[in-house]
Order: C-alpha cells, then sequence, then structure tokens
C-alpha cells in the first residue's frame, strides 16, 4: 500500500511564494498612515468637544430655568377647579388568554 504523499513539494512551495507576494503587494499599496486624516480627527475631536459645552451650558441654563419656577398652589382651591368632574371609564380586566399557550389543546 502507498502512503498518502502530498501532490508535490513545488506545489506547497509556490503557494508560499504567492501567499508572501500578497502580502508585499498589500502593504505596498496601503502605505504608511495618512497624517492628514489624523489632523482632521483630531480637529472633529475639537468641533464635538465645543458643541458638547454649548449644549451642557444650554442644558443647565434651562435646568436653572425649571428649579426657579414657583407653583401657585391656590389653584388647587379654586372653586373652577373643584368643579371639574372625572369621566374616566373604568375597563374591567379581560381574560387575556390561556396560562400556557405552549401547551396542548384540549
Amino acid at each position: 500500500m502507498q502512503q498518502n504523499k502530498p501532490k508535490s513539494k513545488g506545489t506547497a512551495i509556490a503557494l508560499v511564494v504567492i501567499v508572501i507576494i500578497a502580502l508585499l503587494l498589500y502593504f505596498y499599496f496601503k502605505g504608511s498612515p495618512d497624517t492628514d486624516s489624523a489632523s482632521s480627527l483630531e480637529s472633529s475631536n475639537a468641533e464635538g468637544l465645543e458643541d458638547a459645552q454649548v449644549i451642557g451650558s444650554r442644558v443647565l441654563t434651562l435646568l436653572n430655568q425649571i428649579n426657579a419656577l414657583k407653583i401657585d398652589a391656590s389653584v388647587f382651591n379654586s372653586a373652577v377647579y373643584k368643579s371639574l368632574v372625572d369621566y374616566t371609564i373604568a375597563i374591567p380586566e379581560q381574560p387575556v388568554g390561556r396560562s400556557n399557550p405552549f401547551s396542548p389543546t384540549r
């Protein structure tokens, strides 16, 4: 009986050479990192920081305005408020379905 040998050593060597050439071509065409893209990231980060500061100051301004509000509780003691009628309708609870939807039906 013959043992299963690789078809040839030449095929394996050719495959390794092709992979190495492909890697070299990839790194050659990829080139070095572009410094312009790094500076644009820094500038967009600075703009984002300024935007965050503007939004933060706006939130603080609105929070201070809300805290400064004073509610007049005498509205709830007025005759007009007390004359309001609640017309809500109580909806009775309805059966929703089976307790176990995966149990076999009868």
